[in-house]
């Protein structure tokens, strides 16, 4: 009895310090104070603690050393990040999906891969000082005719092509939308004008020679390189109307003769009916890949 009673006040007097595991006595340890003395033993021998287990350890050139201050440890730095580099990255959390992470990585090549292939060739080896030329600009300027033939005249060149279609334009039309048109149009571009088709119906001779010669006035005012295109025939219209589209033609080539532009004709290549459409005024599919081809070829031989 006195050695049980013994053993009770023992364990009353040592409670805090040691606990009763089936018939011997364990002492408890304070595991908190075991690790902060286990931590100060490591930084006292300079060892290294690692936290994050998981880093992928790459080439010594590209992972920066830890360095140690005041008994801690920084957590390693990759010398090159994808953000330094001009990449973009991707924040990855916890709760994404496996799927989630390969669709942004994909993206994210995809996206890099665009804008390699949308640098000009040779860019790397460019000095900084270097002038990037521009293509001479080529604006063809006119009226409805010149509405469907956008594809045969700049697949050669898309982005140094433009065909400006104004249907129901007039010579006065174009004069005062020209400087509009070519505005940021470059350096001495090629303009090709198709006009006048709607003049001949409304106006005489006298004003429509007068219309061209304050056109040509505009033009000389602009660094342009200038090239009229003939007036097409009508065939809707009778023999009077056909002999004013020539007399004009004829004063047209004569005056861009002493102007300084240049004219190209087009009054043979279309006498067939059925270049134009039922109205006898628009072409039609044949006589717009025609006129197209046409005038595709003529621009290849002024800029060659």
């Amino acid at each position: 009895m006195r050695r049980l009673e013994g053993k009770v006040q023992t364990c009353r007097w040592k409670q805090d310090q040691r606990t009763l595991r089936g018939d011997c006595w364990v002492r408890k340890v304070d595991s908190g104070s075991k690790r902060t003395r286990q931590r100060k033993r490591w930084a006292s021998e300079g060892e290294i603690e690692l936290k994050n287990r998981f880093v992928e350890l790459e080439n010594e050139e590209e992972v920066q050393q830890v360095v140690t201050e005041g008994g801690r440890a920084r957590k390693k730095r990759r010398a090159a990040s994808p953000i330094g580099r001009g990449e973009e990255s991707m924040e990855i959390t916890t709760n994404m999906s496996p799927r989630r992470i390969q669709d942004g990585l994909q993206r994210i090549a995809r996206e890099n891969r665009n804008q390699e292939d949308l640098q000009p060739e040779g860019t790397g080896d460019r000095p900084e000082n270097c002038t990037i030329t521009r293509k001479r600009q080529v604006y063809m300027i006119g009226d409805s005719l010149l509405r469907r033939i956008g594809r045969p005249v700049t697949r050669a060149d898309p982005e140094n092509r433009r065909v400006c279609c104004l249907p129901g334009a007039k010579i006065r039309d174009v004069d005062l939308r020209l400087k509009r048109i070519l505005t940021g149009a470059g350096k001495n571009p090629l303009i090709i004008l198709h006009v006048g088709t709607n003049d001949m119906a409304r106006f005489s001779l006298e004003h429509i020679k007068g219309d061209y010669a304050r056109l040509g006035k505009t033009l000389k005012e602009i660094e342009v390189q200038v090239i009229f295109s003939g007036i097409l025939p009508v065939p809707r219209e009778g023999q009077q109307r056909s002999d004013k589209i020539m007399m004009i033609n004829r004063w047209l080539r004569r005056w861009c003769y002493k102007e300084g532009f240049g004219m190209y004709g087009h009054w043979e290549a279309f006498m067939d009916r059925g270049l134009f459409s039922r109205d006898g005024l628009h072409l039609s599919r044949e006589g717009n890949r025609l006129l197209g081809w046409r005038l595709a070829q003529l621009i290849k031989r002024v800029l060659n």
